[in-house]
This record gives structure tokens, sequence and C-alpha cells, in this order.
């Protein structure tokens, strides 16, 4: 049934991508002129954490025996997280005079944390890629702004369409050997999903350095909801301590503001993020002064508001094409932690200085 209905999608998203290429070819000077052109719309915000921004990061992060290599047995402790990703233009074109704009895409992203800080071997916690179909992105320019209230303006809207994304998350080596000789319960959770998105926003930012205020409201469906987010091998941990995936979705809310440029390009960046996700069905463990539950039974597989938070400010080189704008910021994260197998672990905080590259 699933690959049915994964066949249908993709004979519907070839059809609307032929139509909507065919349109903007007859109303641009070129279609031709389009092929692998990066569009300047349908950008990430800043407060998606898996985003395909170039991003890394130095914080204090919740910690765990479950990824504690060093056995520090502290609350908190160091880290660092990189995130490389990058939305391949396959083609874009604006039609009707500028009044819609679509592009496709070809994304690919990679999350890395480590433990930089742990001197001896610096093991690699946790690392994570996704990857998928081509994401179809059109948005809609209004004639003219539309005034909501002072200072705040309408100008478009816009749609982003994932037919399917590949996600893969994967412990590091060192960590499964320290899981090992720890004898640990659980050694390694596969957690694997293949998902749709469709993403809606108000004020996409559109390249433009104006004042704005922009709203994205995304929401994602597990293909593989029979079996959830998350798989185990026996061989690797006790299924007895495994509770069913049970919500295949995730939604979330965005909003971000940003500054008319100031001094010398530089403009201020506020980005926020609501997410309602699910948190994984399985034990987790905290260290430190952090004496909290050690097992999680079937029956309190529950859905987590999980809020992501980054201020910073951008400096924006219009005289480039790629790398154009530089951020700097400070993140504040609370909820589920958010990589790989750890998301079983419901309240985790991450306080951090990041530095994010467009």
């Amino acid at each position: 049934m699933v690959k049915k209905i994964l066949k249908i999608l993709f004979l519907l998203f070839f059809i609307s991508v032929v139509c909507l290429a065919q349109d903007a070819q007859e109303k641009n000077s070129s279609f031709w002129e389009g092929i692998a052109r990066p569009a300047v719309f349908g950008k990430p915000f800043w407060a998606d954490m898996h985003s395909t921004l170039i991003r890394i990061e130095i914080a204090y992060a919740t910690n765990s025996p479950d990824y504690d290599w060093g056995n520090f047995n502290t609350s908190y402790r160091p880290y660092i997280f990189t995130n490389l990703g990058v939305d391949i233009p396959l083609w874009s074109g604006n039609f009707a005079d500028g009044k819609y704009g679509l592009s496709i895409t070809l994304p690919f992203m990679l999350d890395i944390w480590y433990d930089r800080f742990e001197w001896v071997t610096s093991p690699v916690i946790n690392t994570a890629y996704r990857f998928g179909a081509p994401d179809v992105n059109f948005i809609y320019r209004l004639d003219s702004p539309v005034l909501v209230f002072p200072h705040f303006n309408i100008y478009n809207w816009a749609l982003k369409l994932s037919l399917l994304k590949h996600e893969s998350t994967h412990i590091g080596d060192e960590l499964t050997i320290h899981r090992m000789h720890e004898n640990l319960d659980i050694i390694r959770v596969d957690v694997l999903s293949n998902y749709f998105e469709l993403i809606f926003s108000i004020n996409d930012p559109d390249g433009q350095t104006r004042l704005n205020h922009g709203f994205r409201f995304g929401f994602l469906f597990n293909y593989n909801f029979r079996d959830g987010w998350y798989t185990v091998l026996e061989s690797e941990a006790n299924p007895e301590l495994f509770g069913p995936s049970r919500f295949p979705f995730e939604l979330y809310m965005q909003y971000q503001f940003q500054s008319p440029l100031f001094s010398r390009g530089f403009q201020m960046i506020a980005s926020l993020e609501y997410r309602l996700r699910e948190r994984y069905n399985y034990p987790f463990l905290y260290s430190g002064a952090i004496n909290d539950s050690l097992q999680v039974k079937h029956k309190n597989t529950s859905l987590v508001n999980c809020f992501n938070i980054l201020i910073g400010a951008r400096y924006d080189n219009q005289k480039r094409n790629y790398f154009s704008k530089i951020g700097i910021g400070v993140r504040y994260y609370f909820g589920i932690n958010p990589y790989g197998q750890f998301r079983s672990m419901p309240r985790y905080r991450q306080l951090g200085l990041v530095a994010i590259f467009e």
C-alpha cells in the first residue's frame, strides 16, 4: 500500500513540475536560463534545527550517561555541533512579470555532534544525514504590500513541497564500543524514516534586506507509520525496553524577524521555532544533579513541546552569490533531545554560540 502511495505521489510531482516549468518557460525570457540557477526564496529560517544551512555551534548541553564517553557525570557539558547543508539548484524562474516564482532544488544535509572537549579522543557522538527527492518551492508576490499593523506588511506567500525525504542517524563507533563495554541495555537504535513535508510561508524574505516578519507552518508525515521512526535489533538492545512509535507526524511553527540593513550591511535577526514531536519510547538517562527517570514505559509515549530561539546579527554582502550572508548568534533550545537515538530524552537544554553561512 505504501509503495502504491509513493508511486502516485511521484507521478503527481512529475506532472506538476512539468506543467509549472512549461508555464514559466512561456513567460520567462528563456527556460534554459533557469537551469542550475539558485532562487532567492525558500531559504531555511535560522531556528530550523535540521536545515540546509551551513552552521557550526559551540554549546553547553544536557549531559547523559547515554553519550558521556569520558564519564564526567555532570549535568551539563560543552559540545560542538555542525550542520553541513545545501539545496542544489536544479531550476528556478520568475514569470508573470515577477509575480510568481518557482524553484526546484535537491536537498542534502549532514548533522555531526562530537565531544571536542573530551581531550583524549574527542569522540563523535552522533551523525545524521537527510536527503530526498527534489523539493518544489512556489512563491506568490502581492502587487502591493498589505499593511496589517504599523511596521508589519504582508509581501508574499509561499509553499514548499517535499514528497520524499530520507533520514538516517548513527552514533559514533567509539561511543558504540563504550556502550558495549559499559554493558548498557541499549547499544544502538536504528533511527530511520522516510517522510513527506509541506511548508506554508507568509512573508518569505525573498532575498530582500527590508524589515520583514516571516511566518512558517510545517507538517511532516512519516511514510513508515507501521514501524515508526525507529527500529531495534535484538543483538543491539533488549526489545522488552522498547515501546512502539505511535505518532507518524510532526507539526511546527516558525517566526523570523529581520531588521532593515543598518551599518555596513549588518541587520538583526530573531528566529523562533515551536515544534510538536514524539518522544521516542525507550529508556533514557541523566547525569549529575538531574536524577530522573531511568525507565520509560510503553504507556508513557507522548508528544512533547520543543522550543528553539536564535538571536543574532547577519552581514549581507550582496556582491556575492554564495555565502553572501554570514551570521553569528546565540541559541537556546529546550525540548526533546533533537539528535538521533537520544530523542527519548524529554528535558534537553542547549545554549550555544552559533555561526551561520547562507
